[in-house]
């Protein structure tokens, strides 16, 4: 490379580059797993033969890393690569990448130095990489295909990174774990229970994600905590199919900022009211908590089990259950959350499993919470999401609701609701009051599925004529439309 004009670069402008191809390695690894959940295989990397076969579109290896394939250019790049630990300090692992991940771990850990890490570690049970429903049989293979990798190899490999990581604990900033294999997950948290040298005293990230294979996994854990004795200043904290009581009661402290907790509760009897309880206590000290994800399903919440939470700080709030109007409205009556600007309330659909159920006192509940009181303070929300809301819908509630909530700009009928969205679509007709009378009179998005054109055009028109029109609209027709009564009016 003696000849080329890049050679004559000092080494400071080369690291500034080799900086941009980390920080684009990192995006490409991201998009990729991302890419993998929405196209159904939950980074399942080593089934791609099987998916080959099936003609499956768009299915890829783990992305490799333009970073190392710079150190192989010449001897003066893999250097200066080799020797800057901050390049070295984002792990991300697939086990896609086979036995090479657990040398590379080693490498990354050796040139990183003493600089903070970011871990990621996509891992999957071999024998579960479909979409999770339970009871789905393993495909059958033919000979010519390969059997699938052994669960306990993965695990092997699993258990043997995380013990060359858990020796650097002191300096994670953020791990995030994802798995569809319960033991694969025990196995790591186990690991991750023992205590260290150094406490894990740097990690504010945490996501830990057991992915489709949570269905009968006990949200209750009695066994060690991990971090022992660590004071860890987390404010990012995903739990996605286990348990919060694997962690300290310590983590649950005013350094949160972000909380998503999901689990899924697959019998319908089971009694979840002490879970209620060590909910309500977990969130009680979260004051700074700007975001939060309840994606839970829950028996009804007594009074005497939820009792009065603050969260000043609050300002998104997703609620996802299958069994929203069993808990929701004693979570919405209990909680302060006078920032809040964004709420998404989502019935789930579990497979064509979705709960019709009475949503009147949610629609009362929140009547309440937007209503002015005596002290002129009232919930003045930006964001209003429906999604899977096939629930049936009071008209004089609805527009009630729609009318109090004058602050609202974007709203979204999501998909899943089927005719259902019809009624709350029709809400936002004018009514013969005229503005007096309007509802979501500062309404600027509509984001609506499933209800038929006519009804949509009508709904733009008749809002135009006496407010500003819609700034943003998206719409997605039904999927198998309906016939259009004579007197509904013309397609749009």
């Amino acid at each position: 490379m003696n000849n080329c004009y890049i050679d004559r670069l000092p080494d400071d402008v080369l690291r500034m580059i080799f900086e941009l191809v980390c920080e684009e390695d990192q995006a490409t690894f991201h998009d990729y797993s991302m890419q993998n959940e929405r196209r159904g295989r939950h980074w399942d990397d080593w089934q791609k033969y099987y998916y080959e076969g099936m003609h499956a579109e768009g299915i890829n290896d783990p992305p490799l890393s333009a970073l190392v394939s710079a150190m192989g250019v010449c001897q003066r790049w893999h250097c200066l690569v080799s020797q800057t630990p901050t390049l070295w300090t984002v792990l991300q692992i697939s086990f896609g990448d086979g036995a090479a991940s657990l040398e590379y771990a080693r490498t990354l850990l050796q040139r990183s130095g003493t600089h903070p890490l970011k871990i990621t570690l996509l891992w999957n049970d071999p024998h579960n990489p479909f979409s999770g429903v339970p009871g789905r049989a393993s495909p059958s293979y033919d000979d010519d295909l390969p059997a699938p990798v052994d669960e306990t190899v993965a695990g092997a490999y699993l258990v043997l990174i995380i013990m060359e990581l858990y020796a650097h604990v002191h300096r994670w900033c953020e791990f995030t774990l994802r798995t569809t294999s319960q033991i694969h997950i025990r196995q790591a948290l186990l690991l991750m229970s023992r205590p260290s040298v150094h406490p894990a005293r740097m990690l504010e990230k945490l996501h830990l994600q057991l992915v489709h294979d949570q269905f009968n996994a006990d949200p209750v854990h009695y066994g060690p905590l991990i971090f022992p004795g660590s004071a860890s200043p987390i404010n990012d904290l995903i739990l996605f199919g286990m348990s919060w009581s694997w962690l300290s009661p310590t983590v649950f402290s005013s350094h949160l900022v972000n909380l998503r907790i999901h689990y899924r509760i697959y019998e319908v009897n089971r009694n979840t009211s002490t879970t209620a309880k060590k909910l309500s206590q977990l969130l009680g000290a979260l004051v700074n908590l700007q975001t939060l994800a309840l994606e839970v399903d829950m028996d009804p919440l007594a009074t005497d089990i939820m009792s009065p939470i603050e969260l000043p700080q609050l300002h998104y709030l997703a609620i996802k259950s299958w069994r929203m109007d069993c808990w929701a409205v004693d979570f919405l009556h209990n909680v302060q959350m006078p920032n809040l600007r964004i709420l998404i309330l989502d019935g789930v659909d579990y497979g064509n499993l979705l709960a019709i159920v009475d949503v009147h006192d949610i629609l009362q509940e929140l009547i309440r919470l937007t209503q002015k009181n005596s002290s002129g303070s009232s919930l003045e929300l930006d964001e209003l999401h429906l999604v899977n809301f096939a629930y049936s819908v009071d008209d004089q509630l609805l527009h009630r609701l729609y009318k109090q909530m004058t602050s609202v700009k974007v709203l979204t009928l999501g998909p899943g609701a089927y005719t259902e969205n019809d009624a709350l679509a029709m809400g936002l007709l004018p009514t013969p009051r005229g503005l007096v009378d309007f509802p979501l009179p500062g309404l600027r998005t509509l984001v609506i599925f499933d209800v038929p054109r006519h009804i949509v055009r009508r709904i733009v028109l008749e809002r135009l004529s006496l407010t500003a029109p819609l700034e943003e609209l998206y719409y997605r027709g039904e999927l198998c439309p309906r016939d259009v009564d004579e007197g509904g009016g013309g397609g749009a």
